[in-house]
């Protein structure tokens, strides 16, 4: 695909908050909307959902097709920031943290595993072919992976391809600061991710699906890469990213 000169210059962020998160964590999305202008990034938070509509599931793993787009028109840099993170106002620019040859950077929880919550990419055809692959990954259930690399939704998924990546920077954990995040002793961090917001994320009132019933429903439902597919394009018109 030929990149547009439009977007060269541009750093995009997002954040995806569907299915009420809008709401719920409207004042993490303002703090988004507020870093943004303060920085001249492009930001868009994709609150709509198709008229048949989302998943948390298919939310989560459709942000890496929305980065793998993004990267592919072109932009710069690409920014995903979760529904539920607070931006503080002092959070230097995301720029500062890049590092020559590497294109993606995460932070680590206590448990050494990356935290996807919040990621920077910045565009190379390395970064490219990255979420490319993980994209193809949509399909492969968790239990696949290493027991100690399985996660939430894509998250195993991004830690096993991250793990073995030569393009993947570490960056301190005030960019992510979580539950499972440990900072010294005086740190302030810049990103407060979820902490003291859990309770406030919608939980599902049905039962845990066994692997059978899990199994029999992704067959019913279809390939999630090619839902993906489909979603990508919905979001693609509706916000004109």
């Amino acid at each position: 695909m030929t990149q547009s000169s439009e977007f060269h210059e541009q750093t995009f962020m997002f954040s995806i908050a569907t299915n009420g998160y809008d709401m719920i964590f409207k004042h993490c999305l303002d703090s988004h909307q507020n870093y943004a202008l303060k920085h001249g990034y492009k930001y868009i938070a994709f609150t709509k959902s198709p008229v048949d509509g989302i998943s948390g599931t298919n939310s989560a793993w459709l942000k890496v097709a929305i980065i793998l787009r993004a990267l592919k028109k072109g932009y710069r840099n690409v920014f995903f920031v979760d529904a539920d993170a607070l931006i503080h106002d002092f959070a230097p620019s995301i720029e500062s943290v890049l590092t020559p040859h590497k294109f993606i950077y995460m932070s680590i929880e206590s448990s050494g595993n990356f935290n996807s919550g919040v990621i920077f990419i910045a565009n190379d055809q390395r970064s490219q072919s990255f979420f490319a692959s993980l994209l193809l990954r949509a399909d492969i259930p968790n239990f696949m992976l290493p027991r100690s690399e399985r996660n939430l939704y894509e998250n195993g998924h991004v830690i096993n391809l991250a793990k073995r990546s030569s393009i993947v920077q570490i960056i301190s954990p005030k960019w992510n600061y979580n539950y499972n995040t440990l900072l010294e002793e005086n740190e302030k961090e810049y990103i407060l991710h979820g902490r003291g917001m859990w309770l406030d994320k919608p939980r599902s009132q049905g039962k845990t699906m066994t692997f059978t019933q899990a199994l029999l429903s992704r067959l019913t439902q279809g390939s999630r890469y090619f839902l993906l597919k489909k979603l990508l394009r919905f979001y693609e018109l509706e916000y004109q990213f």
